[in-house]
């Protein structure tokens, strides 16, 4: 006999798990969804970081060492977290010949850790586990290694159908599968959204180097193009990331020269351990969607968005959108209009902000050689704010370089002319780009 639920979660991750976690607190009855056998298992790429001390869509998050809580300051929830941690500190950018533009003084701001960091690297297998349990203990039913095949709408019931034959009938869902999410698909959300190419990542771990300032969101150009680094929770261990958009090349032998044949960065891992854990990922980029939701289902963290949301982000939405499910149905609303105050929500923090920036295809490696990065990055005297906000990061960049173009033109024309290139064959680029993916609606 099939069991009727109030709600349907697609998806045990950070925002699947606060979707039930909320939903079960306010006395839901809870069907959680998961396509993984394990969830503390984590194949892909994904540094396990949250954001602290700095808005991140609106919500400030907070992290107490000392009493091992996660406070999430605006919504008003808190996670307990007792696990191993590394404190993150913002961004710098590294030239190919290992000149760097800074967001902050690393080495004062590390002399108030609880003030100063922006980031904090947790165990993210063991924050998903945690979770895993409130829920249990909160009533949901978790039905690992179950991957969903079809959501179908019909009169006042959303089913959910599996492809071992099973399926659960609810009132509503959120779909919390991640950025590739299989509900969007079959739902055919997709079919509205641009495409922006396939990002194929390939990360691994290591132990200790010789990084400068390694407790930071690293971003280093090389002549085989970006890679990036950053601590994990366990001491003096990091996760180096390699990252293409291009069919004929792959992450992995990137990552292998890297490491091991750079000029400039291979320095810092002379002295490294290569550790066992790797991970990688296969990623769609797509627009974000304006209106996360349709037929009853809402959309919500990575789901919903164009790449990785954040854990922050995506734990927020998942418990919003679990309180409002919930209000909603109390309300005898379980419609459009009954969760509309998630909508306006989402559109004020997420969307109206940052969801409608234009996805660009620049690619400075194709036409700056190591050479003109390292003179670009020389030029900079800037001292930077402290960030993890990307955004903020591009428009600093972008009116740095914008005050000093008379000065590249007059002392490097060759490199002017080489920079406008990039701003010419944007839109080709991002063509190339998109005929290298396969997008899959």
């Amino acid at each position: 006999m099939e069991i009727k639920y109030d709600l349907i979660i697609v998806g045990a991750g950070p925002a699947g798990l606060m979707a039930a976690r909320a939903a079960g607190e306010e006395g839901l009855k809870v069907a959680l969804l998961e396509r993984k056998k394990d969830i503390s298992k984590i194949h892909r790429s994904c540094g396990g970081v949250l954001n602290v001390n700095e808005p991140t869509f609106g919500e400030v998050v907070r992290f107490d060492d000392e009493k091992n809580v996660i406070t999430f300051t605006q919504a008003g929830f808190s996670i307990n977290y007792d696990g191993p941690h590394q404190d993150v500190y913002g961004f710098q950018i590294y030239s190919p010949g290992g000149k760097r533009l800074e967001f902050g003084d690393f080495n004062e701001l590390r002399k108030d850790p609880g003030k100063n960091r922006l980031g904090v690297s947790v165990s993210k297998g063991q924050l998903l586990s945690d979770l895993l349990v409130e829920a249990k203990r909160l009533g949901a039913d978790v039905f690992h290694n179950t991957n969903v095949c079809s959501v179908k709408k019909e009169d006042d019931l959303v089913t959910v159908s599996c492809e071992d034959g099973s399926s659960f009938n609810a009132t509503m869902v959120v779909a919390a599968d991640g950025i590739n999410s299989r509900v969007a698909r079959v739902m055919g959300v997709n079919k509205s959204r641009d495409f922006f190419g396939t990002s194929r990542d390939t990360s691994m771990m290591i132990e200790g180097t010789d990084c400068p300032d390694p407790d930071g969101f690293l971003f280093m150009f090389t002549p085989k193009g970006v890679f990036s680094m950053i601590p994990v929770a366990e001491k003096n261990c990091y996760h180096i990331y390699a990252s293409t958009f291009q069919s004929n090349l792959k992450p992995i032998d990137l990552l292998e020269y890297f490491v091991h044949q750079d000029p400039t960065f291979s320095q810092w891992y002379k002295n490294s351990k290569i550790l066992e854990h790797r991970t990688a990922s296969v990623v769609n980029l797509m627009s974000p969607i304006v209106k996360p939701f349709m037929d009853n289902v809402l959309f919500v963290g990575d789901a919903c968005w164009r790449r990785e949301m954040s854990n922050v982000g995506s734990m927020c939405t998942g418990w919003k959108a679990g309180k409002t499910v919930a209000k909603a149905l109390a309300d005898g609303k379980p419609n459009e209009q009954g969760v509309m105050e998630y909508l306006d929500w989402y559109q004020k923090n997420y969307y109206g902000p940052k969801g409608d920036r234009k996805q660009g295809g620049r690619d400075f490696t194709n036409y700056l050689t190591s050479e003109d990065l390292d003179y670009l990055t020389g030029l900079s005297d800037e001292k930077y704010p402290q960030t993890m906000d990307i955004f903020k990061v591009v428009n600093c960049i972008g009116k740095t370089y914008g005050e000093l173009m008379t000065r590249i033109f007059e002392e490097r024309p060759d490199v002017m002319e080489r920079m406008i290139l990039v701003r010419e064959n944007m839109d080709d680029d991002m063509k190339e780009r998109i005929s290298w993916g396969f997008r899959n609606i």
